[in-house]
């Protein structure tokens, strides 16, 4: 969806359209993490090792592209 959105004028009548999918998409991804996965990932991984793994995140957030489109994976 951010490679369609990427090359599209705001203008274009697709725009809009293309850009309310891309927030329902978002906006259902976060809430099933949230009330799903999170809760679960919580009680398995326990505040030691989830707040180990937040560190890691971070760090690795450092070295990440600041562009999405320009891992290669995301250019299909």
């Amino acid at each position: 969806m951010l490679s369609e959105l990427k090359d599209l004028d705001a203008a274009d009548e697709r725009f809009d359209a293309k850009m309310s999918v891309l927030m329902e998409n978002i906006r259902h991804h976060v809430e099933e993490e949230e009330k799903e996965w999170f809760p679960d990932v919580r009680k398995a991984m326990g505040r030691n090792r989830l707040t180990e793994l937040g560190e890691q995140m971070e760090a690795a957030k450092k070295r990440a592209p600041g562009e999405p489109l320009a891992v290669p994976s995301a250019k299909h």
